[in-house]
């Protein structure tokens, strides 16, 4: 009795050949049934409102189909840039008055390349931006960050 060894039996046997198999098919069903989370979307959407509301600003008017910035408008301009001195901003231009929104955008870009000159002499990093949600005829001058990635620097705009 001293050389009796422990029998298998045929359901000890599967039994130790599924269980390898079985735990990783129980973990893989167990994930499978949690229905997902989607609360964390409205949370992000909530904290990026609340940033860009904290974000400094400033919105300017061009009159008709201008190009250019009015004086005035360009003066406030400066004045802001001066007083807050950023480092990166981003120009938000709207669209223009044009129901044609390909003539929109044109007219959005050639007005973004005239402000990328206009503010190129300084030494701040630019975003330009179209936005066609935005008023017709504005333009977002928007204070950036230092963290976040994609800008166009002055000369690379050019």
């Amino acid at each position: 009795m001293a050389n009796q060894t422990p029998r298998s039996t045929a359901k000890d046997s599967a039994l130790r050949r599924l269980l390898p198999l079985m735990l990783p098919l129980l973990l893989l069903t167990g994930c499978a049934r949690q229905e997902p989370v989607n609360e964390t979307l409205p949370i992000l959407n909530q904290l990026r409102e609340q940033q860009m509301a904290e974000q400094p600003q400033l919105q300017l008017q061009y009159q008709q189909a201008e190009t250019q910035l009015a004086a005035d408008q360009e003066q406030l301009l400066h004045q802001f840039l001066g007083r807050k001195d950023p480092a990166r901003i981003a120009l938000v231009s709207g669209p223009g008055l044009q129901t044609d929104m390909l003539e929109s955008a044109r007219m959005a870009s050639v007005r973004l390349t005239a402000l990328t000159r206009l503010l190129g002499a300084r030494a701040i990093e630019l975003e330009p931006r179209y936005d066609p949600m935005l008023a017709p005829n504005t333009l977002l001058i928007r204070i950036l960050p230092n963290g976040e990635s994609g800008s166009v620097t002055p000369a690379a705009a050019q």
